[in-house]
């Protein structure tokens, strides 16, 4: 267990290394706050409503994007131009383990940073959480971190097997973004997109959080929250069968990168 934790801070290090303290609080905090007053005061013009609780969680959430969707679905994108990718492959260590000590301490980060947001969002836009279960709350951005980490190591699988990853990240965060709940209602989506948000983490989390300011069901809750931790184990698990079934390709092949 030392051992795990050892590699996944020395893994989370090795992303960080190249910022600055005041860079990386920069990027963890003042970039995703910034993006959370623009969504807020967007919907305050386009809604007409100064009760903005629905998009100060959603976007709470979405502050996310930024750690477990940029940091750690480039982190193999990163590990092959280091010319890790070699060693990854050949290392006896278990991949499932690979896969998630890199994801543990990104997802300790974004809880923090979520919570920061649903702080600074409350102060800025007059939100009252002091009518709101603090410990379900926790509980449920620690679930939507731990989800949201496992799709974020998911989506960076695909970095073994194509060089646009940028594209690829970038077009992910905006189907969170558009899909997820947190800036447009699911119930007025269409079919499709109804479909694609049942897919994708945050969206029960996002549903729950907002269950504490209108009136929690336990049952309900509990239930979203379950299903959000099945959609997070799910992506753990597709991002062990694909890099399971890249290593083998790569051996068949005899090379170390799918492409």
């Amino acid at each position: 267990m030392r051992r795990f934790f050892t590699l996944a801070w020395l893994s989370y290090k090795s992303r960080q290394s190249i910022f600055r303290l005041d860079e990386f609080l920069c990027l963890e905090t003042i970039y995703p706050l910034l993006t959370l007053i623009f969504y807020c005061v967007l919907a305050s013009y386009s809604y007409n409503t100064d009760n903005l609780t629905r998009w100060v969680v959603g976007n709470s959430f979405l502050l996310c994007v930024n750690t477990c969707i940029f940091t750690l679905g480039s982190t193999f994108m990163a590990e092959r131009a280091y010319g890790c990718i070699r060693s990854l492959v050949a290392a006896p260590e278990g991949k499932l383990l690979i896969i998630l000590h890199k994801g543990l301490f990104t997802c300790i980060t974004a809880v923090v940073t979520v919570t920061f947001g649903f702080f600074a969002g409350s102060l800025l836009f007059q939100v009252n959480f002091s009518q709101i279960n603090l410990l379900l709350f926790f509980t449920a951005v620690i679930v939507a971190m731990f989800a949201a980490a496992g799709f974020g190591l998911f989506i960076g699988i695909f970095g073994l097997i194509t060089d646009q990853m940028h594209f690829v990240l970038n077009f992910i965060s905006y189907i969170l973004m558009i899909f997820c709940g947190a800036n447009f209602p699911i119930s007025q989506l269409p079919i499709a997109g109804r479909l694609i948000s049942r897919l994708i983490p945050l969206t029960r989390s996002i549903e729950a959080v907002n269950m504490l300011f209108s009136g929690v069901i336990i049952e309900k809750f509990v239930m979203l929250l379950l299903q959000e931790a099945g959609i997070g184990a799910g992506y753990y698990f597709l991002s062990w069968l694909l890099i399971k079934g890249i290593e083998k390709t790569a051996r068949r092949k005899g090379t170390l990168e799918v492409f």
